[in-house]
């Protein structure tokens, strides 16, 4: 089935893609007035007069004949019914326009908002038809009466609805359709306050002024002057204040793409590298043709009709630029190899690193596959991803095997072309390398020094596998897109992009190959631009563990502050909390216009998990809270955050409140792959000892042998915070079940359970042994990465040394101390650099020097909740002898906010709620330590014979204080 798009622009679609047969312009216009016409027709002499005014009436029909006859050829079907009226066929083609009225008829706004998507026959025009011209814009006039009713009764009923956000969004959707309607304006500067944002606000205010005086010599209405006034009132009130990330953000998009600005193209010299121009416009000189890197290129430009000049006096605003349609116009599938050509050029592009070039997989990401050769898509793709321009062009094929390049910029909110560029040659990288030095040129920033070739493939079949690759990545295909990547990489092993997204599919599949992948697109970033370069080396290096990854980061950082996946992979590696949130919260400012729709790949949820995931590091309650109420804002169907909501709040015993998010979880689709161990782990965090004892008698006497060995590891979690060691060492060695003689020789002891239960039975010593005996083949493991080697090693060495000091070895100990801080130096986790501070502190507490071991600890704690548990505790027990229990109990309660594996393994909640007792009771607050007594009674009440002194403590506190409850009542 074909369908003809005219809103936005005018092409044909077959199967979701823009028709190879490309009609010509004339046949197309046809096409267009019988859409218009709708089911009713129009008459041949209407069409007559509309295409050939000026023809005698035989050639006119003899050109309608003639059109008619392109059409079935060129699409391969009758589209167009020859009666009396000629009118279009629906069962062979449909049209966006008989859709969009159907839907304003209905009255279905959102329908018809959505098909909205720019003027009738958008940037279409037929050089010799005058009366074509005045038909289209009177059609395009009443349609766009209705597209704009639609789009405003939407943003009215966001508003009504308290929707703030959307209606933002349909106010700003309307100033860029109708950019000097002052009523418009104000509506969408008033939508921005609802949302508190005066600052965007107030930046479009001034955009808007100073479009209409540069425009019109005229000023804005009274009611824009009276809101600007307002604002300025209120700002200069509240005084200096700080911008929210999200703020900056939408200031930065209204100034960006309200204000115009004219560009007229510079010409570059004749040097074989562009030069740099000094600060003012070199006169456009027509017809002539320079050379480029000796003589491969022939350039000349061109610009658009109807643009001025620049001033002398200033440099042109540099936009952000989207790199849309380069359409091949020599080759059979041009679709195809116009991707593969946008490619080309916006990595090309990308090695400007003074200008804003969105990534073309941020373009692939935010296209529809069934209309990713759009014009209108792409452009919508481009003002979503947060640019100001979009290029577009053609590749023209002449004689004698030369082919020429024409680029278009155009202004993606008035539709305006904003500078122009044709190069000829022979040679596409030449093309592409020409005009990416003419638009360095034309915005004075620096030219790269190289050729495109140097960093990316010459290879057009690796490009259309990498193309697709990313196509498939973004659609959750990560398998079908690996096989693609891995096929870009056979047609050229040099292809930098495509080994990094190989290895971001074999990490998201877990594929074995992913170290090597690492290592490679590691050792190709100096083959990508220089986005990509650093794009590469801190995502790669963060999954390697790699310290070098954080300079990559702050590069990302500081140059692509309009790149949202840059932010965030910087954020990543970049340990300073207060930095790291406010890049998270630019890339979710900046990815939150892209749309919320659960389909797509969520980019914006990788932002807020991240940012919910550093709140839980810093053990931040209330911004964990909130980030995750923003997400559910944002995107509430998405079951993600809901069950991130529940295993956060199950940490603070708001038991009802955690089963309610994971039911919304289900609701939404969510589902765990084991329900009986997700709640086995659960039950864990809330201390239920019953509900744990009943889970582990039924599941590890017959759970299968893979369930078996998960089942085992939290059982033994589980006896251990009850305290029947006895029982879990058995079940780890000998596989018997607990409270029962029968045994399960189905698995080898775990080790590093092995050696968590020696240590905490009285075998220090051997848990010493059993950690450095793992610490060889994690550090010289050949297949490891660097950095994840001195990770895990480090981290052995320190459970090694704790186990040391606490068995009275401690010269052992000491001696690992410049081990771990020698080795910890060499990963990026921030816990490891920071290791051998506990050692150091875990030793001067032996030695009953507490003050010191506090600093020690201190300088040691990277996180409350998941950094090492054991930190916490030893800290808690220095404090305590120091009698400063007030400064312990915080640190103690990140500890049980966490989870219960990780470095939260090397301490049982048990241990902490006794030690928090403690430490309440040391504090005087009684109520809070018999909360914390009750439950090492409940876990304790079966416990191995070396843990009955403890209990009985308890229990007698708890006894002492009901009675002085009871004797302070009577």
């Amino acid at each position: 089935m074909l369908r003809l798009r005219t809103l936005g622009g005018l092409w044909i679609e077959k199967s979701g893609a823009v028709s190879d047969a490309g009609p010509r312009p004339r046949p197309l216009a046809l096409l267009a007035i019988l859409a218009a016409a709708g089911a009713k027709g129009a008459s041949r002499d209407r069409v007559l007069g509309v295409l050939w005014p000026e023809s005698d009436p035989e050639r006119a029909r003899h050109a309608l004949s003639q059109t008619l006859y392109s059409l079935r050829r060129d699409l391969g079907a009758e589209v167009v019914l020859s009666t009396p009226d000629l009118r279009l066929d629906t069962q062979q083609i449909t049209s966006d326009l008989a859709e969009f009225r159907a839907a304003v008829a209905a009255k279905n706004w959102t329908e018809a908002a959505a098909l909205y998507v720019g003027p009738f026959l958008d940037g279409f025009y037929l050089a010799d038809a005058p009366e074509f011209e005045r038909w289209t814009e009177t059609e395009r006039a009443a349609l766009d009466s209705d597209g704009l009713r639609a789009i405003e009764f939407l943003a009215k009923e966001c508003a009504t609805q308290g929707r703030r956000e959307e209606a933002a969004e349909y106010w700003r959707r309307l100033t860029r359709l109708d950019p000097v309607n002052s009523r418009v304006a104000t509506s969408y500067m008033e939508a921005l306050m609802a949302l508190g944002d005066r600052t965007a606000a107030l930046a479009h205010g001034k955009a808007y002024t100073d479009l209409l005086r540069r425009e019109f010599d005229a000023e804005p209405d009274r009611s824009v002057q009276r809101l600007m006034v307002r604002l300025r009132e209120v700002e200069s009130a509240s005084g200096p204040h700080a911008v929210p990330p999200a703020a900056q953000a939408s200031a930065v998009e209204t100034a960006t793409t309200s204000v115009v600005t004219s560009i007229a193209p510079v010409l570059m010299s004749k040097s074989p590298q562009p030069e740099v121009r000094p600060p003012h416009r070199t006169p456009l000189v027509r017809g002539h043709n320079v050379l480029l890197a000796a003589g491969v290129v022939g350039l000349s430009i061109f610009v658009a009709m109807g643009l001025r000049s620049a001033t002398a006096a200033h440099a042109p605003a540099r936009p952000v630029l989207a790199v849309g349609r380069i359409r091949d116009l020599g080759a059979p599938d041009s679709a195809a190899l116009g991707a593969v050509l946008s490619e080309m050029l916006a990595t090309s592009l990308g090695r400007l690193n003074d200008l804003q070039v969105i990534a073309n997989s941020r373009m692939l990401e935010l296209t529809p596959r069934e209309a990713d050769t759009s014009r209108s898509a792409l452009t919508d793709a481009a003002r979503r991803a947060g640019a100001t321009e979009v290029i577009e062009g053609e590749l023209i094929p002449l004689p004698d095997r030369q082919l020429r390049l024409e680029i278009r910029r155009v202004d993606i909110a008035r539709g305006l072309v904003r500078g122009g560029y044709r190069v000829s040659g022979g040679d596409r990288i030449a093309l592409f390398d020409s005009v990416t030095a003419l638009i360095a040129a034309d915005f004075r920033v620096g030219a790269p020094t190289a050729s495109l070739a140097d960093v990316t493939t010459h290879s057009p079949i690796a490009y259309r596998f990498y193309e697709e690759g990313l196509r498939a990545f973004y659609q959750f295909d990560v398998y079908a897109a690996s096989r693609l990547f891995r096929s870009a990489i056979r047609e050229d092993s040099t292809f930098a992009m495509a080994t990094y997204y190989a290895w971001r599919a074999a990490v998201a599949t877990g594929d074995s190959s992913q170290n090597w992948l690492g290592e490679r697109a590691a050792q190709l970033a100096s083959h990508a631009s220089d986005r990509d370069r650093l794009l590469i080396l801190t995502h790669v290096g963060f999954g390697r563990s790699d310290p070098r990854a954080v300079f990559a980061g702050e590069s990302l950082a500081t140059y692509h502050t309009h790149d949202p996946d840059a932010l965030t992979r910087a954020a990543q590696v970049i340990n300073d909390l207060p930095r790291a949130v406010a890049l998270l919260n630019r890339a979710i400012a900046l990815d939150s216009a892209v749309g919320t729709r659960t389909s797509e790949l969520c980019r914006l949820c990788d932002a807020l998990d991240l940012l919910t995931t550093r709140y839980e590091w810093a053990d931040s309650g209330a911004a964990v809270e909130r980030t995750l109420n923003r997400w559910t804002a944002l995107r509430p169907d998405d079951p993600r955050p809901w069950a991130l909501r529940g295993d956060w709040i199950i940490g603070f015993g708001r038991r009802a409140e955690a089963m309610t998010a994971w039911r919304r979880y289900e609701m939404l689709g969510g589902n765990e792959r084991d329900i009986d161990l997700a709640s086995l782990v659960r039950n864990l965090r809330f201390d239920d000892f019953s509900a744990v004892d009943a889970t582990c008698n039924e599941h590890l006497a017959d759970a299968d042998s893979a369930d078996y060995e998960q089942y085992r590891w939290y059982c033994i979690i589980g006896l251990r915070m009850e305290g029947r060691y006895r029982e879990a060492v058995a079940l780890n060695r000998d596989g018997r079940l607990p409270g029962s003689d029968r045994a399960r020789h189905v698995l080898k002891p775990d080790q590093i359970l092995s050696a968590v239960l020696d240590m905490e039975t009285g075998r220090e010593l051997n848990a010493a042994d059993e950690y450095l005996a793992m610490y060889l083949p994690r550090a010289t493991d050949p297949h490891a990465p660097e950095g994840v080697r001195a990770r895990t090693a480090g981290w052995v060495l320190t459970l090694s040394a704790t186990a040391a000091a606490a068995g009275g070895d401690t010269l052992r100990a000491r001696r690992l101390v410049d081990r771990i801080d020698s080795v910890g130096s060499r990963s990026l986790f921030p816990r490891d650099p920071v290791l051998h501070h506990f050692v150091e502190g875990v030793l001067l507490a032996r030695a009953q020097n507490h003050e010191a071991a506090v600093r020690e600890f201190r300088m040691a704690l990277i996180s409350p909740t998941f950094g090492y548990t054991r930190i916490n505790y030893e800290l808690g027990q220095s404090l305590l002898a120091l009698n400063r229990p007030r400064e312990a109990i915080s640190l103690v309660q990140g500890a049980l906010h966490g989870g219960i594996e990780g470095s939260c393994l090397y301490v049982t909640r048990t241990e902490l709620h006794e030690l928090l007792a403690k430490l309440f009771v040391a504090a005087n607050e009684p109520d809070s330590a018999a909360a914390h007594y009750a439950v090492v009674t409940r876990a304790w009440s079966h416990a191995d014979p070396a843990f009955k002194p403890r209990y009985d403590a308890a229990q007698q506190w708890l006894a002492r204080a009901s009675a002085h409850r009871e004797t302070a009542a009577q």
